[in-house]
């Protein structure tokens, strides 16, 4: 007689999302670990862009990474990162239209691709941020994880994370050994 095979329990729609659910955090925190490692070691910090200055090379939205470099480093034409010059807070990130170096003072004039003139101050600056890379959507997704109804999606995914880890995952009870056995009578001895 060939042995029974065993039958897998049936996976359930609860199993299916908690799976789905667990896959997609690791893949969010392996990318946030490795984000944070590569700013880590290479110096590298985020900003995101805000506004259309520098479309398309840069569109709103983005996350763009920046590393700290002096400002003789830089040359007309590269991106660069600064504090803002009108009095305002935040910094701008735009293109280098002239550059110029006296007695150690780099005086920076910027403009955004998108921009028809120039901005309208210079930029006298030690060190730039000297533009490396950017991630297109990322900074939206971090810009909104800020507001209350991101802080609200974030809270119901955590919680959402912690059902399926503790009421999700229980193992289903293994099937017995003996269950659907049948029994043999005793053979009585001659």
């Amino acid at each position: 007689m060939a042995p029974r095979r065993r039958e897998r329990p049936r996976r359930s729609l609860w199993h299916w999302l908690g799976s789905a659910l667990l896959t997609f955090s690791a893949i969010l925190g392996v990318i946030a670990i490795v984000t944070v490692a590569v700013c880590a070691v290479f110096g590298l910090r985020p900003v995101v862009v805000i506004s259309g200055s520098m479309e398309p090379t840069l569109p709103v939205g983005s996350l763009i990474f920046y590393r700290t470099v002096p400002a003789t480093a830089v040359s007309k034409g590269d991106i660069v990162t600064v504090p803002r010059q009108d009095g305002g807070t935040g910094l701008i990130t735009h293109r280098i239209t002239e550059i110029t170096t006296k007695g150690g003072v780099t005086t920076l004039h910027l403009k955004g691709d998108a921009n028809a003139t120039a901005d309208p101050l210079p930029y006298v600056v030690s060190s730039v941020g000297s533009f490396v890379g950017v991630i297109p959507v990322a900074g939206t997704i971090a810009l909104a994880a800020r507001t209350p109804l991101g802080i609200a999606a974030v809270a119901t995914y955590v919680a959402a994370l912690v059902a399926v880890i503790v009421f999700g995952r229980r193992r289903e009870k293994a099937p017995s050994r003996h269950t659907g056995a049948r029994r043999v009578p005793p053979v009585a001895a001659e």
